[in-house]
């Protein structure tokens, strides 16, 4: 029998953190000033099931006060981790580059984070 929701959410927020500081500690290595939301549970999680080969991922998104999409985080079941959080800023120090977003993956106590960079427009 799978295991609860209840049950997949106790296990996940030990690492809710661990992705938080990594994807934050990109950020600041970056010089980007931008502050990720407190270390607290998202605002919204779900279980979600593949529809290839059926296996089950936590799915946990950051919102808004609004309602906004922020970014989102998904939790295998063989407990690596993929987490994204939108920046859209410029590239403080390479003016030709947008940072759409800041992504961790890897696995709890290895994660690895990196920018995801666009070419920015009207660069000159």
């Amino acid at each position: 029998m799978a295991p609860s929701f209840e049950a997949r959410l106790q296990a996940a927020r030990p690492l809710f953190g661990e992705i938080q500081r990594a994807l934050q500690d990109c950020l600041q290595r970056s010089a980007i000033r931008l502050q990720l939301p407190d270390e607290c549970e998202p605002s919204r999680s779900e279980v979600r099931v593949d529809p290839f080969d059926r296996s089950e991922c936590f799915y946990s998104e950051w919102r808004s006060a609004q309602g906004d999409f922020l970014g989102s985080m998904q939790i295998n079941g063989d407990g690596q981790v993929y987490a994204e959080f939108d920046v859209l800023l410029a590239h403080p120090h390479k003016p030709a580059w947008m940072v759409e977003a800041v992504a961790a993956w890897g696995w709890p106590g290895a994660l690895k984070s990196e920018l995801r960079l666009l070419p920015a427009l009207n660069h000159e």
